[in-house]
């Protein structure tokens, strides 16, 4: 099949992406702006709204003046800030928010931090605090409030100058607006003073929304629905994915549920489609079949074929591309449907055989416009047989498959048992075994020879069916000997159980 030909146009009212993530609810969280660009340590004020919440100096840098205090490059963009952390030396990051958190909501927060002394990183200490009034102190020392986030993560071990993130939950009392980092635990010991930058700060609200219900142009166009949360662990749209955006493709109404270790949410939105018609899968058909294409029921009258026709039907008598082209409005949706002819296949496996005797035949299908197998597996196309029995094979292809059967039988001349009257077992690779053989339909299971006085000599019950004139190891004397031969008899209907006695002379 040939690829579905389909133009979509969308009104432009809902023709929208999916809904993005929460906004962050710290502005210049990536230090990217600034009043004047930073020369020299201990301008945090610069990157405006943070502020120093203390007598202590933090830093901001920009690349908008390199300078070698900027060991590494930002996480993102081009600014940063920094802390030193000292015996009695605690700097701070501190910002008001956009807007007041609500009491009972959830929250997630992250920022990414990375040190060039990693073995005097003090785990347990670093993190966010969120409160309804900013604390300050022209004091330099530690502020031992009770802060919602401390990393507990991160261990002497990280990388040196990597960056690293720390993140967590907060649920809100009602009323933060003001959002504190640094350290409210401990300061380092004598002589375990450090540096850490700080880049990427985000607080961003727990919630997911998909998006009103919503109403499509064409049958096939798409939309993207992004329930994207922060922090989520777990993604289950109403079909089982798990991923966290999906993409619409027919109209349906359309769940998902995003679990957070603080809650679990839930939306559903209902899409439709305006023009909701489609003439179908590609289609191939067989030479001199017809087929009519029609225009779903309920569309507007503004519609035309390819070749600017306007009727509710359309006659396919040749192969080529078809297209249905119906507006409304603004809308416009086209779908196309590609036909294809093929010759029937042929295939012929020639008249039925009567065979005689140990006569083979050999069966040379004639076919073409199609794949050729035969009913019970075989690979070669060209079989020789030389039994009874129906042979059966076909031809298909996308227009249709056919099948042909061929009969061969021995029944007409009688199926005979063949043995040699005589046979010199002298190595002379003439004659040198005693192998009874039958036609096409007899099947030997079992083969013995008897000595002049009736004793059994030799017997076997597997193929080749035959004796070497041998006798525990050694040559059997000249003379006669005698043979009982068990055989199976095709005879169509049915399968009989035969037996054959005779004589034979063994000579050298």
């Amino acid at each position: 099949m040939q690829s579905r030909v389909v133009r979509m146009v969308c009104w432009l009212a809902v023709c929208l992406p999916g809904m993005a993530m929460a906004q962050n609810l710290l502005e210049n969280g990536g230090f990217e702006n600034y009043r004047s660009c930073p020369r020299q340590d201990n301008l945090l004020n610069e990157a405006v709204p943070w502020y120093n919440p203390n007598g202590a100096t933090p830093d901001f840098y920009h690349q908008c003046f390199p300078t070698v205090q900027m060991e590494l490059a930002p996480h993102s963009g081009q600014g940063l800030g920094r802390l030193f952390l000292d015996v009695s030396w605690a700097e701070y990051l501190a910002t008001p928010l956009k807007k007041p958190l609500v009491a009972d909501e959830c929250y997630f927060f992250e920022m990414y931090v990375a040190t060039p002394t990693p073995g005097k990183y003090l785990n347990g200490t670093m993190g966010a605090f969120l409160s309804e009034k900013p604390i300050t102190s022209s004091e330099k020392g530690l502020f031992t409030a009770d802060a919602q986030i401390i990393d507990n993560a991160l261990t002497t071990s990280i990388p040196q100058l990597r960056w690293e993130r720390i993140s967590g939950y907060v649920k809100a009392k009602g009323g933060e607006q003001y959002l504190t980092i640094g350290s409210f635990k401990r300061l380092p010991v004598f002589l375990g003073y450090f540096y850490i930058f700080v880049d990427d700060v985000s607080l961003l609200p727990i919630e997911m929304n998909l998006g009103k219900d919503t109403t499509l142009c064409g049958r096939k166009s798409t939309l993207s629905l992004d329930a994207t949360t922060p922090g989520a662990t777990e993604y289950r749209w109403q079909d089982g994915s798990t991923s966290p955006t999906f993409r619409v493709t027919k109209p349906g109404t359309y769940s998902v549920t995003v679990t957070t270790p603080c809650k679990v949410l839930r939306d559903t939105i209902k899409v439709d489609y305006a023009l909701d018609f489609d003439l179908g899968r590609d289609t191939t058909l067989c030479e001199g079949q017809t087929m009519t294409l029609k225009v779903t029921p309920g569309l507007p009258p503004t519609f035309r074929w390819q070749d600017g026709s306007t009727a509710t039907t359309y006659p396919v008598r040749q192969a080529g591309l078809y297209t249905l082209r119906v507006e409304q409005a603004r809308c416009v949706a086209t779908d196309s449907i590609q036909i294809r002819y093929v010759l029937p296949p042929r295939l012929n496996l020639g008249l039925d055989q009567n065979l005689c005797g140990a006569e083979v035949y050999t069966i040379r299908p004639d076919f073409a416009e199609g794949k050729f197998s035969w009913q019970d597996q075989s690979e070669a196309i060209v079989r020789t047989v030389g039994q009874s029995g129906f042979f059966q094979a076909s031809v298909s292809n996308e227009c249709a498959t056919i099948r042909d059967t061929i009969r061969i039988s021995y029944g007409d001349c009688g199926c005979v048992l063949y043995t040699p009257d005589i046979f010199t077992p002298n190595a002379d690779g003439q004659n040198d075994v005693f192998q009874p053989f039958g036609c096409g339909d007899i099947t030997i299971t079992s083969l013995s020879i008897f000595n002049r006085w009736g004793e059994l000599i030799f017997q076997t019950t597997t193929a080749p069916f035959e004796w070497n004139g041998k006798y525990l190891g050694k040559t059997a004397p000249v003379g006669v000997y005698g043979w009982l031969i068990h055989y199976q008899l095709n005879q169509g209907t049915g399968v009989l159980a035969e037996k054959k006695r005779g004589a034979l002379s063994l000579t050298r």
